[in-house]
């Protein structure tokens, strides 16, 4: 007979960046069932979707819940960063592309994830903050906006939530090493940086019977080796 873990259902958002493929492995290995987006649809039990897209975000929820008949956590795991001038010379294209990507993303598929989680009395929703939503910095007004806006975001849907059986955390890293970061940065100290493998480890065990008391916290992970 399978265990618990191995009858649930995790919607994976994101999966195909930089962290994705790690929690996609830590969830798959751990007998979950991963319902991801895929461009190509090669090994894809969802088709892509744009998670910024109200209409395309409720029909690529409503699949997943019509074919595994429940969603048992959502990691949500779409974001950017990109360069970013000084606030007088931002442009409005900029700013709303990355508020979309970092919180619009997010709010959708949550909303659109709550209520099937309601009706099983269980679930788990994890969002990726950033240290820079904690504290902003020059020329990162959006990305710190956004970032603070998404924590604010989980915890406000962990209140509402209290008491349902559902529980929502945000995992808030240093910087994850990544390929594009290491493009991106290519003089840094990646012995510093978080390896991805550890973050998805963590979201894993937030998504355990074992984690229930866990509600509305940002779980910060840094590499202090």
């Amino acid at each position: 007979m399978a265990s618990p873990e191995q009858r649930r259902v995790a919607l994976i958002t994101g999966a195909t960046g930089g962290l994705g493929p790690h929690v996609v492995a830590a969830f798959t290995a751990a007998g979950w069932e991963v319902a991801r987006e895929r461009r190509d649809d090669a090994g894809s039990s969802l088709r892509w979707f744009d998670a910024t897209n109200a209409a395309e975000v409720k029909e690529a929820v409503e699949q997943v819940a019509r074919s595994y008949g429940r969603i048992d956590a959502l990691l949500s795991l779409v974001g950017t960063w990109k360069p970013q001038p000084p606030v007088a010379e931002f442009t409005d294209q900029l700013w709303d592309e990355i508020f979309a990507i970092n919180l619009r993303s997010a709010f959708l598929v949550a909303r659109a994830v709550i209520p099937h989680m309601l009706k099983q009395r269980w679930g788990r929703i994890i969002t990726v903050g950033a240290r820079g939503g904690e504290r902003g910095s020059a020329k990162n007004a959006a990305y710190a906006a956004s970032k603070a806006a998404l924590l604010a975001l989980t915890e406000s849907v962990a209140d509402e939530l209290s008491g349902t059986g559902i529980t929502v955390n945000a995992v808030v890293p240093s910087v994850i090493d990544t390929p594009a970061n290491r493009r991106s940065m290519p003089n840094a100290d990646y012995s510093k940086w978080v390896p991805p493998a550890h973050i998805a480890a963590t979201m894993l065990f937030l998504c355990r019977d074992q984690a229930a008391s866990i509600t509305g916290e940002r779980i910060h992970i840094s590499n202090q080796s």
